[in-house]
């Protein structure tokens, strides 16, 4: 099996530093964890993990943790013999064994099931396990490597991650920087996606005019790479650079204001009442103010966890919330919150 070669973009010192570690563990029989936010190029990092090593004649097979029903990822991944539950009218082999001595790459690794972390990490260490409903042992032999955009430190400070099972899958972790930090790259990225489109779609035109490409510049990059290529691919169908152009200003416009916003509830928050405080004082809180305060720090610690989760799509957050997308950002403004990168 011919396996193509990775190309990942960029001179910048982030990205010299990731292909850096590539070539030096791609060839070392070792788990690998990939962190970075949505969109980086996670994948593309573990298949030049795999294109570097000796298994690059073998299979290369990605799970996605986060696209398949808790239910169904134990048996997507170690299979399932015929009889072992309702439907299951034969037999099948799970991603484990579908890898063989190939790469198993575990997308989204910070959403799985925690009774699947314990099964993961047991397989991890025996190097062996059963297909669900059978007794035949079977051996691993595919490489592991994970990805994540969440922050699985303090995923185990929460009890949502096992501390053990990161240990296992980090013996070499490689971080991705994000788009906004490495501007640089973007002249270079943007060139490699143009060439490919011209490549598949020679009557398209990719052309970027001065002011987008300072637009580019400016830009914060929530999407990272990824909302780059779209950008790209949109402006190669539509052309029309202008409206590209306003469409990008507009959503600077807004985060601007967000955070102005933001900044100016500052003065209120430091004259917002503390429970802790008021406690040592002769007049002490009505049991209505002190509900209240309650409430707003636990809507925080939701309402932060969530938009963690979505990388602050701001819009995916206030479905799960079950909330207005003008009520998710009031409460954004109102508790200070801030993305990371701010």
């Amino acid at each position: 099996m011919s396996f193509t070669k990775p190309v990942i973009i960029g001179k910048s010192q982030g990205i010299q530093k990731v292909l850096e570690i590539v070539r030096k563990v791609g060839s070392v029989d070792l788990n690998v964890l990939i962190t970075g936010e949505s969109g980086t190029g996670k994948e593309l990092v573990a298949r030049s993990l795999h294109y570097y090593s000796a298994r690059n004649d073998s299979t290369f097979v990605k799970v996605n943790s986060a696209a398949l029903p808790s239910e169904l990822i134990e048996s997507e991944l170690f299979g399932y013999e015929k009889g072992a539950f309702t439907g299951a009218d034969r037999r099948k082999e799970g991603m484990f064994e579908h890898a063989a001595r190939g790469c198993l790459f575990l997308d989204e690794i910070g959403e799985l099931p925690m009774f699947l972390q314990a099964k993961l990490l047991q397989v991890l260490q025996d190097r062996r396990f059963h297909r669900l409903g059978g007794h035949k042992e079977i051996q691993v032999q595919a490489r592991v490597i994970a990805a994540t955009n969440q922050n699985l430190e303090a995923g185990i400070r929460r009890g949502n991650f096992r501390d053990d099972l990161y240990y296992r899958l980090s013996t070499i972790s490689i971080h991705i920087p994000p788009l906004r930090e490495r501007k640089e790259d973007i002249p270079e990225i943007i060139q490699h996606f143009s060439q490919n489109i011209k490549e598949k779609n020679p009557e398209f035109n990719c052309s970027i005019p001065e002011s987008l490409m300072q637009v580019f510049m400016e830009y914060h990059w929530p999407g990272n790479v990824r909302e780059l290529e779209n950008y790209l691919n949109r402006l190669s169908v539509l052309g029309n650079s202008r409206e590209l152009e306003n469409a990008i200003r507009q959503n600077m416009q807004f985060v601007r204001k967000n955070d102005e916003d933001c900044l100016n509830l500052d003065h209120e928050k430091n004259e917002a009442f503390e429970v802790e405080t008021n406690l040592g004082k002769e007049s002490f809180p009505s049991l209505r103010e002190v509900r209240e305060q309650a409430i707003k720090k636990v809507e925080e610690e939701v309402i932060s966890r969530v938009l963690q989760q979505t990388n602050w799509n701001r819009r995916k957050a206030a479905e799960i919330l079950k909330i207005s997308y003008r009520a998710l950002l009031y409460k954004i403004k109102e508790l200070d919150l801030r993305p990371p990168f701010r």
